[in-house]
């Protein structure tokens, strides 16, 4: 039973074009795209490296080959990252001091004081920037970066 889901889990990652997470280097390089994800204290980090098995692959499949889901709203699709890893949660109100009790609905913009920023990095010398582009169609190659960060109560951390 287990092998068969590593098959169905090969398969998976066969689609959508990226070949595997693997560990970084002891250098800490990543010999494809590096995925890191700053939940500010809503949930534990996260920093995977993925390889791809082309020469280029969108944001949404790189962070699916990593383990990490994402949720867009119903307004703007994937456009807009409203959750990931469901952070936050569809049923806990989050509490920000000077705002009311939110709930993420999902359903249009997040709140400007709870919501997450995509981030890339060209190489990994560069800085990180806001990504100009939803998760679809932004295309990443071997030796950028992609970034998640949830920004709650005016600060907009960077991954």
């Amino acid at each position: 039973m287990k092998s068969s889901y590593a098959l169905l889990f090969a398969a998976i990652l066969t689609l959508t074009g990226c070949s595997n997470t693997t560990e970084f280097a002891s250098d800490g390089s990543c010999d494809g795209v590096a995925v890191v994800i700053n939940f500010s204290g809503e949930s534990e980090n996260l920093e995977r490296c993925v390889v791809l098995n082309g020469n280029s692959e969108t944001a949404k499949n790189v962070l699916a080959s990593a383990g990490i889901s994402v949720e867009g709203t119903k307004a703007f699709g994937d456009a807009v990252v409203c959750r990931v890893n469901n952070v936050p949660s569809k049923d806990s109100e989050l509490l920000v001091e000077g705002e009311e009790p939110y709930l993420e609905t999902c359903e249009d913009m997040p709140a400007a004081f709870a919501y997450w920023g995509l981030w890339v990095k060209e190489s990994p010398q560069a800085d990180w920037g806001y990504a100009m582009e939803g998760i679809s169609s932004l295309q990443l190659t071997k030796g950028q970066s992609v970034g998640l960060a949830f920004s709650i109560g005016g600060q907009a951390p960077t991954p």
